[in-house]
């Protein structure tokens, strides 16, 4: 199958960026009004318009799928999974956020402490984040066919 790449969804990172703003805004009242909580929220939200800002640039973040597994990067950093690794695939959503989850075979021996974090937070031990350029539904079918292509040329 041939390798494809989803960028993240720049509307909702433009979206985050206004939310942003709104309560740093809202950080400054606090701040003038003598609130020192209104540092807090003001530095915490600068940060969020930090990251939505970088998640803008050009392969900053993206989901690329091959015929080897899938790579997730975000912030610059990425992360590959083999389809081997994984023993299934499923949509759900953690906090109202729409995800694909997964469960990883019995063999794959990494992030251990991470695995269990995960598993404890969500019920499955992995989770791609459904914000990138592509429908949940239609990402979900696409990782199964090319999971499935894994398993018929073993």
């Amino acid at each position: 199958m041939e390798t494809q790449i989803f960028k993240p969804n720049k509307k909702q990172n433009i979206i985050l960026m206004l939310v942003c703003l709104i309560f740093i805004i809202g950080g400054v009242f606090m701040i003038k009004s003598g609130e020192p909580k209104g540092w807090f929220v003001a530095i915490s939200f600068g940060l969020g318009i930090i990251v939505s800002i970088v998640q803008l640039y050009p392969n900053a973040s993206y989901l690329k799928l091959t015929e080897e597994g899938f790579e997730v990067k975000s912030m610059f950093r990425a992360s590959f999974t083999k389809w081997a690794d994984i023993k299934d695939l499923r949509k759900g959503s953690l906090n109202g956020n729409k995800m694909i989850f997964f469960d990883y075979t019995d063999e794959h021996k990494k992030w251990k402490q991470g695995k269990k974090v995960a598993k404890f937070l969500s019920g499955k031990e992995g989770a791609i984040p459904s914000s990138y350029n592509i429908k949940t539904d239609d990402l979900l079918a696409l990782m199964l066919t090319y999971k499935s292509e894994v398993v018929k040329y073993r």
